[in-house]
């Protein structure tokens, strides 16, 4: 047969297979299904047991990555070292303070401690959280001639005319809690607190966060976008989470640093968790962003989150004693102004910039380990004589 008829003969066929294989997969799954547990097919349950390998790996990985930290330091990391002599006494230190974030006057009661410690005078200079009054207020303090300068958070890009005045006039700057390295001596000569530590804080609430919701979590994190070292922080998070935490959700929300201490930033994280009921974790980026959180979401009906962050302020610490906080790493603003002044005498005894290579004094504060009373707790607890003996004072 040719032509037409054999063509038309040759598709009837074809139909007719098509027709007969369609019959027999039909059967196979008919009876794959029913020779089966009749609660789930063969897919789901490879499913099932992807999913508890992966939480049971991602469990794994925050329990080990956790297990120094599960207790509070009782001493400071090998990172600091004695220095060769003791510093000069007579000297000068100013920190331009800003305004609008309590936790950095913390650290600058500190610092006077610390100062005066080693025989030297300290002064505040308060900036109102703006990069005009802060390059204004940078100028007004290199006019003062002063040994050092300390700021923090601050990245060198917005700086750039004080921080040239401070190199001519000799003075030493040490700028905290920035990603940029130290670049010249005098000048821009100290980075403590930097970028290797905020990475480290990433990478620890990444895990609790893991290990605290049974690595299936959801996290809105509520982030100062305006200061690029908490930023390093927020990507640590998120990359770790990601690479380890397949049933984990995290979402990004911007805050500015100028609504803390007013309702709007309460407000705004009661709307993100209104609109994302699913969500159970806060990452609040800093104490003072969490401020007033806590009655904001009772008022608001909403139970069941869990708050944490970095750098506690006293209504952090307030919240872990009560319980209504889940956990804080303790980058103390108070451990900021000995660390800040540690960093200004290395760099004058080496006389060379250095910068942030880890080992800050950081810990895990919980509702279980935070010590009782009012006050802010700082580990090691001796911090300031530790410092003290390694600058061979006190």
């Amino acid at each position: 047969m040719t032509g037409p008829e054999h063509r038309r003969s040759w598709r009837r066929q074809r139909r007719s297979l098509a027709v007969i294989a369609g019959v027999a997969a039909l059967a196979a799954t008919v009876v794959a299904c029913s020779s089966g547990n009749s609660s789930s097919t063969p897919n789901s349950s490879a499913a099932a047991a992807n999913s508890g390998s992966a939480t049971t790996s991602c469990m794994t990985a925050a329990n080990n990555f956790l297990k120094p930290w599960d207790s509070p330091p009782t001493a400071l990391s090998s990172a600091y070292t004695p220095l060769s002599s003791k510093p000069p006494t007579g000297d000068s230190v100013i920190q331009l303070v800003n305004g609008t974030i309590p936790s950095d006057g913390q650290s600058f009661q500190q610092l006077t401690v610390a100062a005066h410690a080693i025989g030297w005078t300290a002064k505040d200079i308060i900036f109102d959280g703006t990069v005009a009054d802060l390059n204004t207020k940078f100028e007004q303090a290199v006019s003062d001639k002063p040994t050092a300068i300390v700021l923090s958070g601050w990245p060198p890009a917005v700086l750039q005319r004080p921080l040239a005045a401070a190199k001519a006039a000799g003075i030493v700057v040490g700028l905290n809690s920035v990603v940029d390295l130290a670049s010249s001596y005098p000048g821009y000569a100290s980075n403590t607190n930097g970028a290797a530590t905020a990475k480290e804080i990433g990478q620890i609430n990444a895990y609790m966060f893991m290990r605290e919701s049974n690595c299936k979590g959801s996290v809105a994190i509520f982030n100062l976008a305006e200061f690029p070292i908490l930023t390093v922080a927020t990507n640590a998070f998120e990359a770790t989470v990601k690479a380890n935490c397949p049933d984990c959700t995290v979402s990004y929300n911007a805050v500015q640093s100028t609504d803390i201490g007013t309702p709007a930033l309460p407000s705004a994280v009661v709307s993100k968790l209104q609109a994302s009921p699913s969500t159970k974790y806060v990452y609040a980026i800093i104490g003072n962003v969490a401020d007033g959180l806590a009655p904001a979401l009772t008022q608001a009906g909403i139970t069941g989150v869990k708050i944490f962050g970095q750098v506690p302020d006293a209504t952090s610490i307030a919240a872990l004693r009560n319980g209504t906080n889940a956990w804080w790493i303790d980058q103390s603003s108070l451990m900021n102004g000995w660390t800040a002044m540690d960093g200004v005498l290395r760099v004058m005894e080496a006389k060379k910039p250095i910068s942030d290579t880890g080992g800050y004094p950081l810990a895990v504060l919980t509702p279980q380990n935070v010590s009782s009373g009012t006050s802010i707790p700082v580990y090691p607890a001796d911090y300031q004589s530790a410092f003290e003996k390694l600058w061979g004072v006190g």
